[in-house]
Protein backbone atom coordinates (compact mmCIF):
# COMPACT_ATOMS: atom_id res chain seq x y z
CA UNK A 1 0.00 0.00 0.00
CA UNK A 2 1.40 3.38 -1.01
CA UNK A 3 2.20 5.95 1.69
CA UNK A 4 1.75 8.77 -0.80
CA UNK A 5 -0.70 11.44 0.31
CA UNK A 6 -3.21 12.51 -2.34
CA UNK A 7 -3.80 16.17 -3.18
CA UNK A 8 -7.19 16.07 -1.48
CA UNK A 9 -5.79 14.61 1.73
CA UNK A 10 -2.93 17.11 1.66
CA UNK A 11 -5.47 19.94 1.33
CA UNK A 12 -7.41 18.57 4.30
CA UNK A 13 -4.29 18.15 6.43
CA UNK A 14 -3.27 21.71 5.61
CA UNK A 15 -6.74 22.88 6.62
CA UNK A 16 -6.51 20.98 9.92
CA UNK A 17 -3.08 22.46 10.69
CA UNK A 18 -4.24 25.98 9.95
CA UNK A 19 -7.41 25.43 11.99
CA UNK A 20 -5.21 24.58 14.96
CA UNK A 21 -3.34 27.86 14.42
CA UNK A 22 -6.62 29.80 14.48
CA UNK A 23 -7.42 28.06 17.76
CA UNK A 24 -4.32 29.61 19.28
CA UNK A 25 -6.04 33.00 18.99
CA UNK A 26 -8.70 31.83 21.45
CA UNK A 27 -6.07 31.48 24.19
CA UNK A 28 -3.79 34.29 22.98
CA UNK A 29 -3.04 37.62 24.69
CA UNK A 30 -6.48 39.12 24.03
CA UNK A 31 -8.34 35.80 24.13
CA UNK A 32 -9.90 33.71 26.90
CA UNK A 33 -9.13 34.36 30.56
CA UNK A 34 -11.14 31.63 32.24
CA UNK A 35 -12.27 28.04 31.74
CA UNK A 36 -15.71 29.23 30.66
CA UNK A 37 -14.29 31.65 28.11
CA UNK A 38 -12.08 28.91 26.69
CA UNK A 39 -15.10 26.62 26.32
CA UNK A 40 -17.11 29.49 24.80
CA UNK A 41 -14.22 30.28 22.46
CA UNK A 42 -13.76 26.83 20.98
CA UNK A 43 -17.52 26.34 20.69
CA UNK A 44 -17.58 29.65 18.82
CA UNK A 45 -14.77 28.45 16.56
CA UNK A 46 -16.69 25.25 15.75
CA UNK A 47 -19.75 27.32 14.77
CA UNK A 48 -17.56 29.44 12.49
CA UNK A 49 -16.39 26.35 10.63
CA UNK A 50 -20.02 25.65 9.76
CA UNK A 51 -20.59 29.27 8.78
CA UNK A 52 -17.43 29.25 6.67
CA UNK A 53 -18.61 26.20 4.77
CA UNK A 54 -21.95 27.77 3.89
CA UNK A 55 -20.83 31.35 3.32
CA UNK A 56 -17.40 30.82 1.77
CA UNK A 57 -16.56 27.31 0.65
CA UNK A 58 -19.79 26.80 -1.29
CA UNK A 59 -19.96 30.38 -2.64
CA UNK A 60 -20.34 30.65 -6.42
CA UNK A 61 -19.93 34.24 -7.58
CA UNK A 62 -21.33 33.48 -11.04
CA UNK A 63 -24.43 31.83 -9.53
CA UNK A 64 -24.90 33.66 -6.20
CA UNK A 65 -27.28 32.50 -3.51
CA UNK A 66 -28.53 34.49 -0.52
CA UNK A 67 -27.39 32.60 2.56
CA UNK A 68 -28.53 33.26 6.12
CA UNK A 69 -25.48 34.43 8.04
CA UNK A 70 -26.61 34.16 11.67
CA UNK A 71 -28.99 31.82 13.46
CA UNK A 72 -30.01 31.36 17.11
CA UNK A 73 -27.03 28.97 17.43
CA UNK A 74 -24.54 30.80 15.20
CA UNK A 75 -23.39 34.28 16.15
CA UNK A 76 -20.37 36.44 15.39
CA UNK A 77 -19.26 40.07 14.85
CA UNK A 78 -22.06 41.56 16.93
CA UNK A 79 -25.27 40.34 15.31
CA UNK A 80 -28.62 41.23 16.85
CA UNK A 81 -31.39 38.81 17.94
CA UNK A 82 -34.06 40.91 16.17
CA UNK A 83 -32.34 40.88 12.78
CA UNK A 84 -32.18 38.57 9.78
CA UNK A 85 -28.93 38.90 7.84
CA UNK A 86 -28.24 37.38 4.42
CA UNK A 87 -25.06 37.28 2.36
CA UNK A 88 -24.29 36.58 -1.31
CA UNK A 89 -20.86 36.62 -2.97
CA UNK A 90 -20.53 38.51 -6.27
CA UNK A 91 -17.97 38.99 -9.06
CA UNK A 92 -16.94 42.57 -9.79
CA UNK A 93 -16.73 41.80 -13.52
CA UNK A 94 -20.38 40.72 -13.73
CA UNK A 95 -23.76 42.44 -13.33
CA UNK A 96 -26.68 41.30 -11.21
CA UNK A 97 -30.33 41.91 -10.46
CA UNK A 98 -31.60 41.72 -6.90
CA UNK A 99 -35.34 41.38 -6.35
CA UNK A 100 -37.26 41.80 -3.12
CA UNK A 101 -40.83 41.26 -2.04
CA UNK A 102 -40.80 42.92 1.36
CA UNK A 103 -42.11 41.23 4.49
CA UNK A 104 -42.96 42.51 7.96
CA UNK A 105 -39.62 44.11 8.77
CA UNK A 106 -39.37 47.55 10.38
CA UNK A 107 -36.07 48.31 8.60
CA UNK A 108 -34.39 46.93 5.50
CA UNK A 109 -31.01 47.67 3.98
CA UNK A 110 -28.75 46.16 1.35
CA UNK A 111 -25.01 46.87 1.24
CA UNK A 112 -22.26 46.07 -1.24
CA UNK A 113 -18.99 45.38 0.59
CA UNK A 114 -15.60 44.80 -1.06
CA UNK A 115 -11.90 44.96 -0.22
CA UNK A 116 -9.37 47.51 -1.39
CA UNK A 117 -5.81 46.79 -2.51
CA UNK A 118 -4.67 46.61 1.13
CA UNK A 119 -7.35 44.10 2.08
CA UNK A 120 -9.37 46.71 4.00
CA UNK A 121 -13.08 46.03 3.70
CA UNK A 122 -15.34 48.97 2.87
CA UNK A 123 -18.94 49.78 2.10
CA UNK A 124 -18.98 50.39 -1.64
CA UNK A 125 -22.65 51.33 -1.92
CA UNK A 126 -25.91 50.79 -0.09
CA UNK A 127 -29.63 51.41 -0.07
CA UNK A 128 -31.92 51.80 2.95
CA UNK A 129 -35.63 51.05 2.53
CA UNK A 130 -36.59 54.73 2.57
CA UNK A 131 -34.35 55.35 -0.45
CA UNK A 132 -35.53 52.38 -2.52
CA UNK A 133 -38.15 53.03 -5.17
CA UNK A 134 -40.71 50.31 -4.46
CA UNK A 135 -43.76 49.39 -6.45
CA UNK A 136 -47.03 48.23 -4.94
CA UNK A 137 -48.14 44.68 -5.69
CA UNK A 138 -51.50 44.12 -4.01
CA UNK A 139 -50.35 45.95 -0.88
CA UNK A 140 -46.84 44.49 -0.83
CA UNK A 141 -43.70 46.50 -1.59
CA UNK A 142 -41.64 45.00 -4.42
CA UNK A 143 -38.47 46.27 -6.09
CA UNK A 144 -35.66 45.35 -8.45
CA UNK A 145 -32.17 46.64 -7.67
CA UNK A 146 -29.45 46.56 -10.31
CA UNK A 147 -25.92 45.81 -9.11
CA UNK A 148 -23.15 46.62 -11.58
CA UNK A 149 -20.10 48.80 -12.21
CA UNK A 150 -22.17 51.40 -14.07
CA UNK A 151 -25.83 52.31 -13.74
CA UNK A 152 -28.02 50.72 -16.43
CA UNK A 153 -30.11 53.15 -18.41
CA UNK A 154 -33.54 53.58 -16.88
CA UNK A 155 -32.69 51.70 -13.66
CA UNK A 156 -34.84 52.95 -10.77
CA UNK A 157 -32.61 51.36 -8.11
CA UNK A 158 -28.88 50.78 -8.52
CA UNK A 159 -25.90 49.73 -6.40
CA UNK A 160 -22.35 50.26 -7.59
CA UNK A 161 -20.18 47.15 -7.78
CA UNK A 162 -16.41 47.51 -7.53
CA UNK A 163 -13.44 46.34 -5.49
CA UNK A 164 -12.03 42.89 -4.77
CA UNK A 165 -14.14 39.96 -3.57
CA UNK A 166 -17.42 41.91 -3.39
CA UNK A 167 -20.53 40.62 -1.66
CA UNK A 168 -23.93 41.92 -0.65
CA UNK A 169 -25.40 41.80 2.81
CA UNK A 170 -29.06 42.42 3.62
CA UNK A 171 -30.47 43.33 7.03
CA UNK A 172 -34.10 42.95 8.08
CA UNK A 173 -35.01 44.21 11.57
CA UNK A 174 -38.17 42.99 13.32
CA UNK A 175 -40.10 44.10 16.44
CA UNK A 176 -38.82 41.06 18.37
CA UNK A 177 -36.49 38.09 18.05
CA UNK A 178 -36.09 36.40 14.69
CA UNK A 179 -37.22 33.19 16.37
CA UNK A 180 -40.71 34.65 15.96
CA UNK A 181 -40.02 35.06 12.24
CA UNK A 182 -38.95 31.42 12.06
CA UNK A 183 -42.20 30.46 13.82
CA UNK A 184 -44.26 32.41 11.28
CA UNK A 185 -45.42 35.31 13.44
CA UNK A 186 -43.69 37.72 11.03
CA UNK A 187 -42.97 37.28 7.34
CA UNK A 188 -39.43 37.64 6.05
CA UNK A 189 -38.78 39.26 2.69
CA UNK A 190 -38.70 37.05 -0.39
CA UNK A 191 -35.39 37.88 -2.04
CA UNK A 192 -33.30 36.66 -4.95
CA UNK A 193 -30.13 37.69 -6.72
CA UNK A 194 -29.04 36.49 -10.14
CA UNK A 195 -26.39 37.27 -12.70
CA UNK A 196 -27.75 39.04 -15.77
CA UNK A 197 -25.60 36.82 -18.02
CA UNK A 198 -26.72 33.30 -18.86
CA UNK A 199 -23.65 31.46 -17.58
CA UNK A 200 -23.04 27.71 -17.74
CA UNK A 201 -23.29 25.49 -14.68
CA UNK A 202 -20.13 25.14 -12.59
CA UNK A 203 -17.47 22.81 -13.91
CA UNK A 204 -16.75 19.45 -12.29
CA UNK A 205 -15.48 19.90 -8.72
CA UNK A 206 -11.82 18.97 -8.37
CA UNK A 207 -8.94 18.88 -5.92
CA UNK A 208 -7.91 22.45 -6.68
CA UNK A 209 -11.46 23.55 -5.86
CA UNK A 210 -11.28 21.67 -2.56
CA UNK A 211 -8.02 23.34 -1.55
CA UNK A 212 -9.29 26.80 -2.56
CA UNK A 213 -12.55 26.26 -0.68
CA UNK A 214 -10.82 25.10 2.51
CA UNK A 215 -8.48 28.08 2.27
CA UNK A 216 -11.51 30.38 2.09
CA UNK A 217 -12.89 28.86 5.29
CA UNK A 218 -9.60 29.50 7.08
CA UNK A 219 -9.42 33.10 5.84
CA UNK A 220 -12.99 33.63 7.04
CA UNK A 221 -12.14 32.17 10.46
CA UNK A 222 -9.01 34.30 10.81
CA UNK A 223 -10.80 37.51 9.82
CA UNK A 224 -13.84 36.81 12.00
CA UNK A 225 -11.93 35.79 15.13
CA UNK A 226 -9.58 38.76 14.72
CA UNK A 227 -12.56 41.09 14.33
CA UNK A 228 -14.40 39.76 17.38
CA UNK A 229 -11.38 39.77 19.68
CA UNK A 230 -10.05 43.06 18.28
CA UNK A 231 -13.28 44.98 18.76
CA UNK A 232 -13.65 43.38 22.20
CA UNK A 233 -10.15 44.56 23.15
CA UNK A 234 -10.84 48.07 21.86
CA UNK A 235 -14.13 48.19 23.78
CA UNK A 236 -12.16 47.00 26.80
CA UNK A 237 -10.36 50.33 26.85
CA UNK A 238 -13.56 51.52 28.57
CA UNK A 239 -14.58 49.06 31.28
CA UNK A 240 -17.22 49.35 33.98
CA UNK A 241 -17.00 47.50 37.28
CA UNK A 242 -18.16 47.99 40.84
CA UNK A 243 -15.65 50.61 41.95
CA UNK A 244 -12.94 48.16 40.82
CA UNK A 245 -13.78 46.34 44.05
CA UNK A 246 -12.10 43.01 44.78
CA UNK A 247 -15.54 41.45 45.19
CA UNK A 248 -15.95 41.60 41.42
CA UNK A 249 -13.12 39.08 40.98
CA UNK A 250 -14.55 35.58 40.44
CA UNK A 251 -13.85 33.07 43.20
CA UNK A 252 -14.56 29.36 43.47
CA UNK A 253 -13.85 26.22 45.40
CA UNK A 254 -11.35 24.08 43.54
CA UNK A 255 -11.50 20.31 43.13
CA UNK A 256 -9.02 20.00 46.02
CA UNK A 257 -11.45 21.86 48.28
CA UNK A 258 -9.34 24.99 48.51
CA UNK A 259 -10.61 28.48 47.84
CA UNK A 260 -9.03 29.82 44.65
CA UNK A 261 -9.33 33.07 42.72
CA UNK A 262 -9.76 32.77 38.97
CA UNK A 263 -7.25 35.50 38.22
CA UNK A 264 -6.86 36.81 34.69
CA UNK A 265 -4.38 34.50 33.01
CA UNK A 266 -2.59 37.31 31.15
CA UNK A 267 -0.67 40.27 32.45
CA UNK A 268 -2.27 43.66 32.05
CA UNK A 269 -1.47 45.44 28.77
CA UNK A 270 -1.33 49.14 28.14
CA UNK A 271 -3.71 50.57 25.51
CA UNK A 272 -0.77 51.03 23.11
CA UNK A 273 0.22 47.39 23.57
CA UNK A 274 -3.35 46.25 22.94
CA UNK A 275 -3.59 48.28 19.74
CA UNK A 276 -0.25 46.86 18.58
CA UNK A 277 -1.79 43.39 18.84
CA UNK A 278 -4.79 44.34 16.68
CA UNK A 279 -4.78 44.44 12.90
CA UNK A 280 -6.27 47.83 11.86
CA UNK A 281 -8.52 45.96 9.44
CA UNK A 282 -10.57 44.43 12.24
CA UNK A 283 -12.95 47.36 12.71
CA UNK A 284 -13.55 47.74 8.98
CA UNK A 285 -13.99 43.97 8.67
CA UNK A 286 -16.62 44.03 11.41
CA UNK A 287 -19.18 44.99 8.74
CA UNK A 288 -20.54 48.37 9.82
CA UNK A 289 -23.98 49.11 8.41
CA UNK A 290 -25.69 52.24 7.08
CA UNK A 291 -27.87 54.17 9.48
CA UNK A 292 -26.64 52.15 12.46
CA UNK A 293 -24.99 53.70 15.53
CA UNK A 294 -23.37 51.94 18.50
CA UNK A 295 -22.44 52.85 22.05
CA UNK A 296 -20.95 50.31 24.42
CA UNK A 297 -18.44 49.34 27.05
CA UNK A 298 -16.87 46.21 28.45
CA UNK A 299 -17.95 45.07 31.88
CA UNK A 300 -16.68 43.07 34.83
CA UNK A 301 -19.44 41.65 36.98
CA UNK A 302 -19.99 39.49 40.07
CA UNK A 303 -23.12 37.48 40.82
CA UNK A 304 -24.39 40.05 43.34
CA UNK A 305 -23.97 42.93 40.90
CA UNK A 306 -25.87 44.35 37.95
CA UNK A 307 -25.04 46.65 35.09
CA UNK A 308 -27.40 49.60 34.92
CA UNK A 309 -27.86 51.32 31.57
CA UNK A 310 -29.76 54.59 31.85
CA UNK A 311 -30.79 57.08 29.22
CA UNK A 312 -33.66 58.79 27.47
CA UNK A 313 -35.57 57.62 24.43
CA UNK A 314 -34.74 59.32 21.13
CA UNK A 315 -36.69 59.47 17.86
CA UNK A 316 -35.43 56.61 15.70
CA UNK A 317 -36.59 53.62 13.72
CA UNK A 318 -35.29 51.19 16.35
CA UNK A 319 -32.86 50.87 19.20
CA UNK A 320 -31.78 47.99 21.40
CA UNK A 321 -29.61 47.23 24.41
CA UNK A 322 -27.76 43.95 24.22
CA UNK A 323 -25.04 41.97 25.97
CA UNK A 324 -22.29 40.14 24.08
CA UNK A 325 -19.67 37.69 25.24
CA UNK A 326 -15.93 38.24 24.94
CA UNK A 327 -15.96 37.17 21.27
CA UNK A 328 -18.72 39.61 20.30
CA UNK A 329 -21.29 36.82 20.06
CA UNK A 330 -24.92 37.42 20.98
CA UNK A 331 -26.14 35.48 23.98
CA UNK A 332 -28.38 32.45 23.77
CA UNK A 333 -31.60 34.25 22.88
CA UNK A 334 -33.43 30.95 22.47
CA UNK A 335 -33.56 30.65 26.25
CA UNK A 336 -32.57 34.01 27.73
CA UNK A 337 -33.60 37.67 27.23
CA UNK A 338 -30.15 38.90 26.21
CA UNK A 339 -31.50 42.07 24.55
CA UNK A 340 -34.31 44.61 24.84
CA UNK A 341 -35.47 46.93 22.09
CA UNK A 342 -37.35 50.22 22.29
CA UNK A 343 -40.68 48.48 21.67
CA UNK A 344 -40.13 46.23 24.69
CA UNK A 345 -38.60 48.69 27.16
CA UNK A 346 -40.73 50.21 29.93
CA UNK A 347 -40.19 53.98 30.05
CA UNK A 348 -40.83 56.68 32.63
CA UNK A 349 -43.34 59.39 31.73
CA UNK A 350 -40.51 61.61 30.43
CA UNK A 351 -39.07 58.88 28.19
CA UNK A 352 -36.28 57.93 30.59
CA UNK A 353 -35.32 54.30 31.05
CA UNK A 354 -33.06 52.09 33.14
CA UNK A 355 -32.12 48.63 31.91
CA UNK A 356 -30.42 46.17 34.25
CA UNK A 357 -28.13 43.36 33.12
CA UNK A 358 -27.30 40.53 35.51
CA UNK A 359 -27.19 36.75 35.82
CA UNK A 360 -30.68 36.45 37.29
CA UNK A 361 -33.63 38.84 37.09
CA UNK A 362 -33.51 40.95 40.28
CA UNK A 363 -37.20 41.74 39.87
CA UNK A 364 -36.93 44.82 37.67
CA UNK A 365 -39.06 46.18 34.84
CA UNK A 366 -36.29 46.11 32.24
CA UNK A 367 -33.81 43.22 32.43
CA UNK A 368 -31.33 41.52 30.12
CA UNK A 369 -29.45 38.36 31.02
CA UNK A 370 -25.66 38.05 31.13
CA UNK A 371 -25.93 34.26 31.44
CA UNK A 372 -23.54 34.57 34.38
CA UNK A 373 -20.56 35.71 32.31
CA UNK A 374 -18.06 37.64 34.39
CA UNK A 375 -17.04 39.86 31.49
CA UNK A 376 -18.35 40.88 28.10
CA UNK A 377 -19.78 43.92 26.37
CA UNK A 378 -23.02 45.82 26.77
CA UNK A 379 -23.98 47.71 23.60
CA UNK A 380 -26.76 50.03 22.49
CA UNK A 381 -27.57 50.00 18.79
CA UNK A 382 -29.69 52.63 17.03
CA UNK A 383 -31.25 52.79 13.56
CA UNK A 384 -31.73 56.14 11.86
CA UNK A 385 -31.66 58.04 15.15
CA UNK A 386 -32.42 61.75 14.84
CA UNK A 387 -30.15 62.49 17.82
CA UNK A 388 -27.52 60.41 19.60
CA UNK A 389 -28.68 58.03 22.29
CA UNK A 390 -26.18 58.84 25.04
CA UNK A 391 -26.54 56.21 27.73
CA UNK A 392 -24.81 56.12 31.10
CA UNK A 393 -23.51 52.74 32.21
CA UNK A 394 -22.28 51.61 35.61
CA UNK A 395 -22.22 48.61 37.92
CA UNK A 396 -24.13 48.55 41.19
CA UNK A 397 -24.94 45.98 43.84
CA UNK A 398 -28.26 44.27 43.20
CA UNK A 399 -29.30 45.12 46.74
CA UNK A 400 -29.00 48.82 45.86
CA UNK A 401 -31.46 48.79 42.95
CA UNK A 402 -34.10 51.48 43.67
CA UNK A 403 -37.58 50.28 44.60
CA UNK A 404 -39.15 52.33 41.78
CA UNK A 405 -37.33 50.17 39.21
CA UNK A 406 -38.64 46.93 40.63
CA UNK A 407 -41.84 45.40 39.39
Amino acid sequence: MSDEITASQAAWNRFADRLKEVGEKIVGPIGARSARERADGFRYLASLVGAGYELEMEADRAHPALTRMFTPTRSFVGDGPDTLYHDAKLDESLSYEFTIRRGDDIFFSIVVYASDEDGMRLMVSYLIDKDIEFEDDDGVQVATIHISDTRPEGAKNWLELKGADPFIMTRQYFPERVIEVDKGKYSAAIMDVRCTKDLPAPAEYGEKDLRAGLDRIISFLEDTVDAGLGVSAITGMSTIAFDQDDNSTPTRIGEDGKLVVDEERHDAYTPDEVFDMIDPKVVANNLPGPGIGYAGVSYKLADDEAIVVSGKDVPCRYWSCQVFDHYLCAGDYRHHPVALNNRQTVFDDDGSFRIYASKENPGVKNWICTEGRRRGQVVLRTLLAETDLDPEMSVIKIADIPDEDRR
